[in-house]
């Protein structure tokens, strides 16, 4: 009989790829909500675009200094990511669309809104992956994607048909998707490459793309708003430092232990956490809204643990 002691050892040990990914899925669910409360809630205390820059900004920053602590030198980096140069480009604009588009919708729409139309993109990556990739199209990845495109479709057609007006911001919302699912797609092709050193140039690259769209925005006259008080500066934090740089060591631990498709299965957790927090910021969803939602995100956990599951008997 094991002693008490060492059975809470092996609990936690057993249990720690799931603890990781549970912040893992807080952080990032968490992330649309404080990007909805400092950018589309009055007082609005910072514009999407620039909250968009000072966000991968951070998390690149975040990223480097992971890099120095692991003792990557710029030699290594380089030698690393040679022969992955062109898809880690396509990598990194994709990327930086994502975050244009889906904070830029914090200011029209709810951060469920946003977080259930991005988490919809793994059908846009299980069509690439039946079509190009050979991926089996089985019974119960077919179900899911019906589900999906049905929960899918309803949720749009309500999101509209309720929020009046607010249709710029859906279509913000869905750029994004499509952008995440493109970034999906390419993470394929880096399948072998230092998942943290790709992430770190993902990052630096990103941001550097996020940039001219930034100027352009400038020097077009709008005027942006930056509101330094507790709230932006630790929002800001928190989206950088937290959701953009850590969140993704956490991930990467995750999938070292439990392996990608297994722990990517997981991530269609995210958008409850947003949901809730569309509750506590007093924008709770209609209920036929919610509905679609959850039945979309039903379809888009089938496709996922299908995948999971297939691989891991493949291998």
């Amino acid at each position: 009989m094991l002693s008490r002691p060492r059975f809470f050892r092996q609990l936690v040990t057993s249990k720690r790829p799931y603890l990781l990914l549970a912040i893992v899925i807080l952080l990032w669910g968490a992330n649309y909500v404080v990007s909805r409360l400092l950018s589309g809630i009055e007082p609005v205390r910072i514009s999407g675009i620039l909250y968009a820059f000072l966000r991968y900004l951070l998390g690149a920053i975040t990223m480097v200094f992971v890099m120095i602590y692991q003792g990557k030198g710029l030699s290594e980096i380089r030698e690393e990511t040679r022969p992955y140069k062109a898809i880690l480009l396509l990598s990194a604009f994709f990327s930086s669309v994502f975050v244009i588009a889906v904070h830029l919708s914090a200011e029209f729409v709810s951060s469920g809104t946003t977080s259930i139309i991005v988490n919809l993109c793994p059908f846009l990556v299980f069509l690439y992956g039946v079509s190009y990739l050979r991926e089996r199209f089985t019974f119960v990845k077919a179900c899911g994607f019906i589900l999906g495109l049905v929960g899918g479709l309803i949720f749009l057609w309500n999101s509209l048909a309720l929020s009046p007006g607010l249709e710029f911001g859906i279509i913000l919302a869905l750029i994004g998707m499509i952008a995440w699912g493109a970034y999906s797609i390419t993470l394929h092709y880096l399948d072998g490459a230092n998942r943290y050193i790709v992430m770190t140039v993902k990052h630096v690259a990103s941001t550097a793309m996020v940039l001219p769209t930034l100027l352009i925005v400038v020097l077009d006259g709008t005027s942006l708003i930056l509101v330094l008080d507790a709230w932006s500066v630790a929002g800001l934090l928190f989206s950088g430092v937290l959701a953009s740089g850590l969140a993704y060591v956490l991930y990467f631990s995750s999938i070292e232990l439990l392996g990608a498709p297994k722990a990517t299965s997981y991530l269609f957790l995210v958008p409850f956490v947003s949901v809730a927090g569309d509750f506590v910021l007093g924008e709770p969803p209609e209920v036929i809204t919610l509905i679609a939602g959850v039945i979309a995100l039903v379809g888009v956990a089938l496709v996922k643990f299908a995948g999971a599951n297939e691989t891991r008997v493949v291998a």
